[in-house]
């Protein structure tokens, strides 16, 4: 999707204005309404009133500064919508299903720090992908250093990979450096070198985001939860609750 314009990018009164229009007339209230929902009428319409309001000579200053897209390129993209993972109401497809996990023992990684050769001893394995350039990722690296220390129920296994979306490979050298720098990835660390993980799990749950953990309960395989590593407490405590 484009993104949101920001105002920043807009330097006279008359940007900033134009601007915060398309935010509250054209890009906000047409995010829910892709697929069956769209009104092709009431885009029109919407696009010809906004115009109404300004100054051609601004818009196309706007347009210039890569703040608006063009009107044809972003009714595509608004009538498409969001990826399903993003929409409201959606669930992984593995939530709920018990899953095959022998890839764990495979051996298949490059190991960067810790083990995970124990994960069976464990009522849950929290894993997690994420890559050095996810800045979200960086707020989850504390916690998940928390619970490996802390929750003797939890094993805590992450996968980096930092070409998970386009497939370039990860420098391993360049890798090592990044965790050893800090001090708050203190739990096991291995590289996706294979992309054994993105294949058995990663693609399979079809939520394309990072940070991305996967909460399973090791005595039956089945997974609770898959989502936001920065929204991972309620569910892992859900699933810490019923465990037997």
């Amino acid at each position: 999707m484009p993104p949101s314009p920001t105002s920043p990018h807009a330097s006279t009164p008359q940007e900033h204005a134009a601007v915060q229009d398309y935010r509250a007339n054209i890009w906000n209230p047409f995010q829910n309404y892709y697929e069956d929902k769209w009104s092709q009428a009431r885009w029109d319409a919407a696009i010809r009133d906004y115009k109404r309001r300004h100054d051609a000579g601004v818009l196309e200053a706007l347009r210039a500064k890569k703040v608006l897209p063009p009107w044809d390129v972003l009714e595509d993209q608004l009538k498409k919508g969001p990826p399903p993972f993003l929409r409201p109401g959606w669930t992984s497809p593995l939530v709920g299903r018990p899953l095959d996990l022998r890839w764990l023992d495979q051996n298949a990684f490059v190991q960067i720090r810790g083990t995970m050769d124990d994960w069976k001893a464990f009522k849950i394995v929290l894993i997690e992908f994420w890559a050095t350039w996810c800045r979200p990722c960086h707020n989850v690296f504390p916690h998940l250093s928390h619970l490996a220390n802390n929750e003797p129920r939890v094993k805590v296994i992450t996968f980096a990979d930092e070409g998970i979306f386009n497939g370039t490979p990860t420098d391993v050298a360049a890798l090592k450096r990044f965790v050893f720098a800090r001090g708050d990835m203190n739990y096991p660390i291995f590289i996706d070198t294979n992309h054994v993980a993105y294949n058995a799990l990663f693609k399979p749950g079809q939520n394309f985001s990072v940070p991305l953990v996967f909460i399973i309960t090791t005595h039956d395989r089945k997974v609770h939860w898959v989502g936001n590593g920065e929204e991972l407490d309620a569910p892992l405590a859900v699933a810490l609750a019923s465990l037997r």
